[in-house]
């Protein structure tokens, strides 16, 4: 299994890094060995400038020339990708969100399949429970691994007592959920999407339902409104759970 690791957090002894580590170990004591970590406050990457050279290209990437350009082979070749950030004022570090905007040129050429089926470990850490600030960007994950067919793992921790180095069980949580992937390898893209113009391919029905739910582009809203169903997206699991079991009843799957 290959994993990439992004961390945003620009302190090498923060909570989001030293969960980050945990969860490592717990992958390398099963013996996974192709780990590549990438500490995003130690690179030159510039801001997406929304020229869209990238979407007149047939291959992923961005005509920036900066440390994306090693990021972007890692990632198309990664099983597991681990996502780790801090909330800083209300949303992601500026670090991550930089890094997220960039991967508008990943997706060239292929859609959402260059990262449908890839698992998503995210680590979040924040100060307070804050419903307007951790949950937001939580659901701003669930929404970016629903519409790209990626499974979605959370480790959240608030700092409020204290550094997390502290809290044996939060350390081990993230270990566990390590050792749980070990072994893991992306599953194989057998289920089409059936909204027109949409290249997407998923690893099964439920992974489908969630791209249903979370795509925002005016033929899948068109599809939702066809079948009945709201624009709420993946607030909650109620919508896709419903689309899933739709396409089910009806057998809707088309062939590969």
């Amino acid at each position: 299994m290959k994993t990439l690791v992004i961390e945003a957090s620009p302190k090498r002894d923060g909570n989001s890094i030293t969960i980050t580590k945990s969860l490592l170990k717990g992958l390398r004591d099963g013996g996974e060995t192709e780990i590549n970590e990438f500490f995003l406050n130690d690179m030159n990457i510039k801001p997406c400038q929304g020229c869209w050279k990238c979407t007149e290209a047939h291959e992923p990437g961005c005509v920036i020339n900066d440390d994306m350009r090693k990021i972007y082979p890692e990632l198309a070749a990664a099983d597991l990708v681990v996502l780790a950030t801090p909330i800083y004022w209300w949303h992601i570090a500026s670090q991550m969100k930089t890094f997220l905007d960039r991967m508008e040129g990943f997706l060239n050429g292929n859609g959402p399949n260059n990262l449908s089926g890839k698992g998503l470990i995210l680590v979040v850490t924040h100060l307070f429970e804050d419903p307007d600030g951790v949950e937001l960007a939580i659901r701003m994950f669930r929404s970016i691994a629903g519409w790209a067919g990626m499974s979605l793992s959370v480790i959240r921790y608030s700092s409020v007592n204290g550094h997390v180095s502290d809290s044996k069980e939060k350390l081990e949580e993230a270990y566990r959920i390590g050792r749980s992937y070990v072994g893991w390898k992306a599953p194989e893209l057998s289920v089409k999407c059936m909204v027109s113009n949409c290249k997407g391919r998923f690893s099964s029905i439920d992974s489908l339902a969630r791209h249903l739910a979370a795509a925002a582009g005016p033929n899948h809203r068109v599809w939702r409104s066809e079948h009945s169903f709201p624009d709420k997206g993946m607030a909650d699991d109620e919508l896709w759970t419903q689309i899933g079991r739709m396409i089910r009843d009806e057998n809707m799957v088309p062939s590969p």
